[in-house]
């Protein structure tokens, strides 16, 4: 078969897989139009494709306390955050790959080097909707977050998509911890701030304005955008950050590295606390996740093994027609042909 004719088989092939992929994903997450989405598949999300905008519902808690979180999972560590809601993690971060944000990654601590990389990804902006004396506010995220001290608010700022990691059992990480959007560093957020932020108690700046918020309880929407504009203001850089569930190592005058044994303990304690008793929702969880992965995966193989059966039938269809219209010269060997 000519190379022209194998290039232009494979690019129909590729164009036809495409098209089934795409309706195969079309079905499985969306049930409106393709301009805004809300679905039992995504639920408490609504998707706006076409203007590359995610739509939460969240609450707001009333947080009198100092905020090392902007937005955390309902029955998370709301004592430390703005604002909850009852959405997950991993169906937000769905929700941003499908207005085309691809996720970085959290902070990292590198032993060698000694020192902690900051979290890195998209930058995308933060805005929050909600009523108040009867009238619809929209304002930037960063305006309802002020200064514990001065009572300033937050300088203009984005956060980044830096998309949590998977744990061990492969269950997402931001799920486990209730993450949504920090303020301060954990090497399992999912929306973090662009910058190295320590999430010890005596360096936390910020506080949420209650007076600028709607009463407690009340509903709020959770705007993600994607920006170009990538905002980190000096007065959020804290120091070194440390990781959910450990402490920073720390080197001693000896040349070797300790770890705060009380602090270690605290935390496996908290691990205790809070994730053991899920142990049970926690397996099936993974194991419907690997069961669905698994199912789709398949039902992607049968579509593309169609498709390059009817690609080959097209062909050949093209084939016998092209030598049905292809005139052909007479056949000189036939009787009474000149010679």
């Amino acid at each position: 078969m000519p190379a022209k004719r194998i290039a232009n088989r494979k690019k129909k092939t590729m164009r036809m897989i495409g098209l089934l992929i795409i309706t195969l994903f079309s079905m499985i997450t969306f049930a409106e139009s393709p301009a805004t989405q809300k679905t039992d598949k995504l639920p408490f999300i609504r998707v706006d494709v076409a203007n590359k905008q995610v739509r939460i519902e969240c609450e707001n808690i009333a947080c009198p306390a100092p905020l090392e979180f902007f937005v955390v999972v309902a029955g998370g560590p709301e004592h430390e955050a703005a604002l909850r809601s009852r959405v997950k993690p991993s169906n937000v971060h769905l929700a941003l790959l499908m207005i085309g944000i691809e996720p970085g990654s959290p902070i990292k601590y590198s032993e060698a080097a000694q020192k902690w990389s900051p979290p890195h990804g998209p930058p995308v902006s933060l805005s929050l909707e909600f009523e108040k004396n009867g009238k619809t506010v929209n304002v930037p995220a960063y305006k309802i977050i002020r200064d514990i001290k001065t009572k300033k608010a937050m300088p203009a700022t984005t956060w980044i998509f830096a998309g949590s990691r998977p744990l061990p059992d492969g269950t997402y990480g931001a799920d486990a911890a209730g993450y949504l959007v920090n303020i301060v560093n954990f090497d399992l957020a999912m929306i973090d701030v662009p910058a190295l932020v320590s999430n010890s108690n005596e360096t936390l700046l910020w506080e949420a304005d209650n007076d600028l918020l709607p009463p407690p309880n009340a509903a709020v929407t959770l705007i993600i955008e994607p920006t170009d504009k990538l905002q980190a203001p000096k007065e959020i850089e804290t120091g070194t950050a440390t990781t959910q569930g450990a402490s920073s190592p720390t080197t001693q005058a000896s040349g070797r590295i300790e770890t705060d044994q009380q602090k270690v303990d605290a935390m496996q304690k908290l691990w205790e606390d809070r994730v053991s008793p899920h142990d049970k929702a926690i397996r099936e969880a993974a194991q419907a996740q690997y069961d669905v992965i698994g199912e789709l995966r398949r039902e992607q193989q049968r579509l593309i093994d169609e498709a390059d059966r009817i690609q080959r039938v097209i062909d050949e269809l093209e084939k016998r027609y092209q030598n049905m219209t292809t005139p052909r010269p007479e056949n000189v060997d036939a009787p009474g042909a000149t010679q």
